[in-house]
């Protein structure tokens, strides 16, 4: 008999915990290893954020015309592509990639916050474009309100409690930025960094020792949550297809148009789904690592910052961000959100190998390049 150890009740709790309590202290134990002169090296991060989910959003435009999507397709294509997970995964795998990477494992704790401070520099950038961009975008996907004029005023009392719901959830959804910003202005204020950092002895050094222990718990609880949460979604939406499928008696089948109509959904689906996993895993980091590597040619990204190369690397080549289906959840709009975990599931299957592709090449063309430790 099987035992369910962790039900969905608790996966939502686990969730609530890691965004509003984990993720934001780790975002403020990164304030050990940020100074003036690091941010001035690692501004790449922003930038290289900002770029790739523009190039994300320009590429999933073009592929749901490509493919002939239509609405609400098309825009889960161009959420899927636009919006990468650039938490979860990068905290993963900063580890092991440390761990095994000749040119800084003879400093692993240094790397390792180096990496994770990146990380969340690149995560401020693209959590804010997330909430103000992503969302409205997401809410579109809405169909028309049939509302008559007679529900006008109940219409407008909705739309100011909306409102107010949307800044409520700002604080929520933005907690991690501004826990990463306290630390980013900790790390430059040398006396106070040094004061709450056990690397410096200072008196509150507990607070760094426990915001660093303590965050790191993030990355395992992280991935048991995104992977429960993808398994969780897609074998929900597959029974559902198969329980309606089997309660439907044959005298009670749709005429053939809606049959049609299924199948036409279906072929749809299909397109975004493999639409998707190609342009995010496949067309992205063919775009996006040779400009990469051109940024370190032609002296814009610093030469002696590898974990810098190594995130951005990373970042070019991750599947989509599971906070994306949260957003269509979050909206009511289930149906997209169930067709948007059948996307999520190949993809990130298929990451396993197009992921581990990619850090190979970080790898090899770290050395030829000369990306050195300083």
């Amino acid at each position: 008999m099987h035992k369910q150890v962790v039900a969905a009740q608790d996966l939502r709790s686990f969730s609530k915990l890691l965004l509003e309590v984990m993720f934001p202290v780790f975002a403020f134990s990164n304030f050990r290893v940020y100074s003036i002169d690091m941010l001035g090296k690692w501004y790449m991060a922003c930038v290289g954020s900002a770029l790739v989910m523009i190039l994300g959003a320009l590429l999933g435009r073009m592929g749901s015309l490509l493919l002939r999507l239509r609405s609400p397709y098309s825009k889960i294509l161009v959420l899927s592509t636009t919006f990468g997970n650039c938490g979860a995964l990068p905290y993963v795998l900063i580890p092991p990639i440390v761990t095994n990477w000749k040119r800084v494992n003879a400093n692993p704790d240094d790397a390792l916050v180096e990496g994770f401070a990146v990380i969340s520099l690149f995560a401020i950038v693209w959590t804010m474009s997330l909430f103000f961009i992503g969302r409205p975008y997401a809410l579109s996907m809405k169909p028309a309100s049939t509302e008559t004029s007679g529900d006008a005023a109940a219409s407008t009392a909705s739309t100011t409690s909306s409102k107010f719901n949307i800044l409520q959830k700002l604080r929520l959804v933005d907690s991690v930025v501004w826990c990463a910003l306290v630390g980013i202005v900790v790390g430059c204020i040398a006396p106070l960094r040094d004061f709450l950092s056990e690397r410096a002895g200072g008196p509150l050094r507990f607070v760094g020792s426990f915001s660093y222990n303590f965050g790191r718990a993030a990355v395992p609880l992280s991935t048991m949550i995104l992977g429960a949460s993808l398994y969780a979604g897609a074998r929900a939406e597959f029974q559902k297809r198969r329980d309606a499928r089997n309660a439907r008696p044959e005298a009670d089948k749709p005429p053939p148009i809606l049959d049609e109509q299924e199948g036409s959904d279906s072929g749809q689906l299909l397109r975004l789904a493999l639409g998707a996993s190609f342009i995010k895993l496949l067309v992205m980091p063919a775009i996006s690592i040779p400009l990469l590597l051109l940024a370190v040619r032609s002296g814009v990204l610093p030469s002696d910052q590898p974990m810098l190369f190594m995130v951005l690397m990373l970042q070019t080549g991750v599947p989509s961000a599971q906070t994306a289906l949260a957003l269509l959840v979050a909206a009511g709009l289930h149906k997209q959100a169930g067709q948007m975990s059948l996307v999520y599931l190949p993809m990130y299957i298929a990451s396993v190998i197009t992921l581990a592709i990619v850090i190979v090449m970080a790898v090899t063309l770290s050395d030829e390049f000369d990306v050195i430790a300083a």
